[in-house]
């Protein structure tokens, strides 16, 4: 059995992000701890911020040129890209 954790209320196979060999995270699924809930709230505020102060939809590049945090990369870490974070704070790009 491999272990999982919540992704956005999914299960994650942990498995696929590991180079250990088989069989060692056998066991029950994990869920993922309240804070990662909390971050991904704070990058949905950081992204309506930016379209506030800016007055535009941020893209990756203007998103790290205003140096604005959470980090691009974090991110698409957190989204799976830079497009799908915008989505997700429901901005509409007119």
């Amino acid at each position: 059995m491999r272990i999982s954790i919540m992704q956005r209320g999914q299960l994650v196979d942990l498995s696929s992000h590991n180079a250990n060999p088989p069989g060692v995270f056998d066991g029950e699924a994990v869920p993922m701890p309240y804070m990662a809930d909390t971050r991904i709230a704070e990058a949905v505020a950081a992204l309506r911020r930016f379209v506030a102060e800016h007055g535009s939809i941020p893209t990756a590049e203007s998103w790290t040129e205003a140096a604005m945090r959470p980090s691009e990369k974090t991110i698409r870490r957190r989204f799976g890209s830079f497009k799908v974070a915008v989505a997700t704070a429901m901005i509409d790009p007119k």
